[in-house]
């Protein structure tokens, strides 16, 4: 139900030892998206446990943007739908709020338009299950 991340740890182990460049080397980790028809709908790679707060987003601040990056501050299970709480479709965009995904990201992520998840991320923080930092470059 919904969107299933995998997380994989792991080095190259034949980087290439002419380019000084390549630190593909070094242990990372990969996070990949996988939406409910099995299609890969987003992947990060990192080094570290996650990928820093500048890293997330760095594009649209160093464009002169705003990075506007949702994570979950509270948890729901999977019954909260069958409640009536949430819609399906929130339910999957609370999965892609990871706190390494920008809203335009997550709106890549789940496949809807940013208008749509816009919305679905405004009625998520009123009932207070996300909150969205701002990053800008100033």
């Amino acid at each position: 139900m919904g969107i299933y991340t995998k997380e994989y740890t792991h080095s190259n182990p034949y980087p290439d030892p002419e380019d000084p460049d390549d630190v593909s080397g070094q242990e990372h980790k990969i996070f990949v998206y996988i939406n409910d028809s099995y299609d890969v709908s987003g992947v990060k790679s990192f080094f570290g446990d996650s990928p820093s707060i500048t890293d997330v987003g760095a594009a649209t601040v160093e464009a002169g943007g705003e990075a506007r990056i949702p994570i979950v501050v509270k948890e729901v299970p999977e019954m909260s739908v069958h409640l009536g709480m949430l819609s399906m479709e929130e339910y999957k965009l609370l999965k892609i709020c990871d706190g390494m995904n920008t809203v335009e990201q997550c709106a890549e992520i789940a496949q809807k338009p940013l208008p749509e998840v816009e919305d679905m991320m405004g009625k998520l923080r009123d009932k207070g299950l996300v909150k969205v930092i701002r990053r800008t470059s100033g």
